[in-house]
């Protein structure tokens, strides 16, 4: 034929109909399109061939013995192997309720015999394309997937393995991404002098960029700590200044920064913009004071300025660290969690 297919074809179309005639035709115009062809003339062998080796497309009529084309369709479109195979119907029945039917089952499309043939050329081709659009979509997102998921456990692994075990001191800590990256991060750092640094941090934004972010300011907090080990703000200012230089995206990131020092209980701190978090203390009766804001998130301008602020901890006090993760979650009523019922210890 002149509209012959220069290319090999590589689908296979399965064609059911009980009359001979009709296979004959069907199959012997799709080959010389250049189309791989398999034709059955009853719906338990349609299955059995399907299932066996699942085609590109079913070519389907509706009348035929024993089992009839919607029976066929219900039972392709239930069986994990099948059920993503597109089917069109090609039947004489022109009844809208027969339309209705068919697509109701799992049919793509409807062609009414007598069939024009470059119809079913058009129709074909059409739905095959979309097939083939549907397969390399659920072959990136399986790739994506795999990716996200090696991210995810690469990033997993910046935070501390373990908490410190510090003398006098008890310390936990859990993080649980609602996707496999995550902006969110914690990181204790050990300091000089005994010194101990602890942060929580938060980029705004999700997904993979979120998590290169978080990566990148998880490695810049760790190096300006280690250059001041005991000046909160000039690490929070060094911070900044790297991220405006550096990066381009618009993302920033909430950070609290503290350095404790164990041996006297002394917390010298500094919040950018992160949720406050709570002291409890048997002092102040466990009504929770909050460690409040001391300058923007990081990231935003190179005009902010970072004051320290100091917390005293003594015996049996609890501090508690998190994220707007923790206070933004939701029940399955879609309640949120709270401020209220985090600081109800």
């Amino acid at each position: 034929m002149s509209n012959q297919r220069t290319e090999a074809a590589s689908e296979n179309i399965l064609i059911v109909d009980d009359t001979p005639a009709n296979l004959r035709l069907l199959s012997q115009m799709l080959r010389e399109q250049g189309y791989g062809v398999r034709a059955v003339t009853s719906g338990a062998r349609a299955l059995a061939s399907a299932r066996a080796a699942p085609p590109d497309l079913v070519l389907l009529d509706i009348k035929m013995p024993g089992m009839n084309g919607y029976e066929v369709c219900e039972h392709l479109k239930a069986d994990p192997l099948t059920r993503n195979i597109p089917v069109i119907f090609i039947s004489a029945l022109d009844e809208i309720q027969d339309k209705v039917q068919a697509f109701a089952v799992g049919g793509v499309d409807y062609i009414t015999k007598p069939f024009q043939f470059k119809e079913v050329l058009a129709r074909t081709e059409t739905h095959l394309s979309l097939r083939k659009l549907q397969k390399q979509l659920s072959d990136s997102n399986r790739k994506m997937e795999q990716e996200l998921a090696l991210a995810g456990k690469v990033q997993s692994s910046f935070l501390p393995s373990e908490l410190p075990a510090t003398a006098g001191w008890q310390m936990a800590a859990a993080l649980k991404p609602a996707r496999q990256t995550s902006g969110d991060f914690y990181d204790t750092i050990a300091l000089p002098d005994g010194r101990l640094g602890l942060v929580v941090a938060d980029v705004v934004d999700k997904g993979v960029g979120a998590a290169l972010f978080m990566t990148l300011s998880w490695i810049l907090i760790r190096s300006y700590a280690m250059e001041y080990p005991a000046e909160p703000q000039r690490v929070l200012h060094a911070v900044n200044d790297r991220i405006l230089a550096e990066i381009d995206t618009g993302q920033f990131v909430t950070v609290f920064f503290g350095i404790l020092e164990p041996a006297t209980g002394t917390l010298v701190y500094c919040n950018a913009g992160h949720p406050p978090p709570y002291l409890y203390s048997a002092q102040d009766g466990d009504v929770p004071r909050t460690l409040s804001k001391t300058g923007m998130a990081l990231g935003v301008t190179d005009t902010e300025t970072w004051e320290q602020a100091t917390a005293q901890l003594v015996r049996g006090d609890v501090l508690v660290l998190y994220s707007d993760g923790v206070t933004d979650a939701e029940s399955v009523e879609e309640a949120s969690f709270g401020h209220e019922r985090l600081k109800t210890r």
